[in-house]
């Protein structure tokens, strides 16, 4: 596919560098030089030094010979304007950035206006991850699949684990086969498990099932608690903050913000007077120390230097915060926060980029068997992908064991009219059934590619 991407920024970048991965030509449009030249250094793709809403740029980057056009600048307003330029270019498929707290209400208003394939907000989707992830113990990501309707939960097994030394079989017999451990990665090597596999301590296991299913799952083997907690404190007051708060104080959660631009503080005390909004430099650690951080239940680093994140989640985590998350958006920091068993962050160019992926997959799939919606796990080692089964499956209507699949793919959920359960050897699929498929080959383009 051919596509436009406008803003060469951080989520401009990673989605370009992603998309060049997949195959896709890939033109990359923006107004500063540095950016431009980065980009040219670092990617393989057609760089446009311009105005990303001005027709003549657009022609410059072949937008008339595009597929989907996707626009991520810093301004929402020139995102919807150079989606609108699009749209009247003859592209059919527009995605625009908007971020606005203000424009919340009133975007499905403007993504029908603009006829916009769909709209990304990647800090709501950060505060949302925020949440989610904070119902868990350290060490447990969870991400949400298949519209909702199933989870799939990284952790890593412990020496003390229920899970060390078991049969992938007997784990899933015990939990009456509602959960499937999907994907394993022991040091370098990926492994789709069968039911002899042997877990051991150090894996990082992949498991899917429903929402109720994973967290039972979770507390029974002792991996993690479902709880709820009621104060958290969250340094830096940007985008992010806004919506996490929102989320928050409509949990019932007692929320303190501490910012330390005097604006800022004086915008969220009048959009949040329920919340403790502070002015202070929330990287002094005498004065987290001051504003009882020790007594808080979750903490979250929202600056806007990814060190700093670091830090700070690390001074918190040193003095007892059970649930810690920084916001980073430089992966090679991660290995720090693994050092110090705090494996939940949160990346809003990611979010952003993997969702985008998602649907550019989805789209290129349009015929056959469609992939719905795409997750990477493992470090994107692995893929776990929702195909919707068309006419032109192979296997419709014949069980599963008695079909041979290529090495690395693993048949885990069958959701039939919308009620998903665990596929097993007597599974069957049937016309517009959607079935997630755990694959460690790259690049799965249909569901028949999944059969040997």
């Amino acid at each position: 596919m051919q596509i436009t991407v406008v803003g060469g920024g951080k989520v401009g970048f990673t989605l370009a560098s992603q998309l060049e991965k997949e195959g896709h030509d890939i033109a990359i449009i923006d107004n500063r030089l540095k950016i431009i030249e980065k980009c040219a250094d670092q990617l393989d793709v057609l760089c446009i030094h311009g105005n990303g809403a001005n027709v003549n740029t657009l022609k410059e980057g072949n937008i008339e010979e595009a597929d989907m056009m996707i626009a991520v600048t810093g301004s929402d307003e020139v995102n919807l304007i150079c989606c609108m330029l699009a749209k009247k270019l003859g592209v059919k498929n527009t995605i625009a950035r908007v971020r606005n707290p203000e424009y919340v209400n009133s975007i499905e208003l403007l993504k029908d206006e603009l006829h916009l394939s769909m709209s990304i907000n990647p800090e709501r989707g950060a505060a949302r991850e925020i949440v989610r992830s904070l119902h868990f113990s350290q060490g447990v990501h969870v991400s949400t699949f298949a519209k909702g309707r199933v989870e799939i939960a990284e952790i890593i097994v412990g020496e003390n684990s229920l899970l060390c030394d078991e049969k992938v079989r007997s784990i899933g017999s015990r939990h009456h086969g509602t959960v499937l451990i999907c994907a394993v990665n022991r040091g370098k090597e990926v492994i789709i498990p069968d039911g002899e596999f042997v877990i051991q301590k150090g894996d990082r296991i992949s498991v899917i099932g429903t929402t109720q299913h994973i967290e039972s799952f979770l507390i029974t083997t002792g991996v993690s608690e479902y709880r709820n907690f009621n104060e958290i404190m969250i340094v830096g007051g940007g985008r992010i903050a806004y919506y996490l708060t929102s989320m928050m104080l409509g949990m019932n959660i007692r929320v303190k913000i501490i910012e330390k631009d005097p604006e800022k503080c004086r915008q969220l005390a009048l959009q949040f007077p329920e919340a403790n909004v502070i002015l202070g430099d929330g990287t002094d650690q005498e004065f987290l120390l001051s504003e009882n951080l020790t007594t808080m239940d979750a903490f979250v680093a929202l600056t806007d230097n990814d060190e700093e994140n670091v830090i700070i989640s690390m001074f918190a985590a040193s003095q007892g915060v059970e649930r810690v998350m920084p916001k980073i958006n430089r992966m090679s920091l991660e290995f720090l926060l693994e050092k110090f068993d705090m494996c939940n962050s949160v990346s809003p160019k990611y979010i952003t980029a993997n969702r985008i992926v998602r649907y550019v997959r989805a789209m290129q799939n349009a015929v056959g068997s469609n992939i719905e919606s795409l997750i990477t796990l493992n470090e994107n080692t692995v893929e776990a992908l929702e195909f919707r089964v068309r006419k032109n499956c192979k296997f419709i209507g014949i069980p599963l064991k008695d079909l041979t699949f290529k090495p690395g793919i693993l048949i885990g959920y069958i959701s039939h009219h919308g009620h998903p359960e665990i596929a097993n050897g007597n599974s069957s699929v049937q016309l517009d059934d959607t079935i997630v498929v755990v694959s460690s080959i790259p690049k799965l383009r249909d569901l028949n590619d999944v059969l040997a």
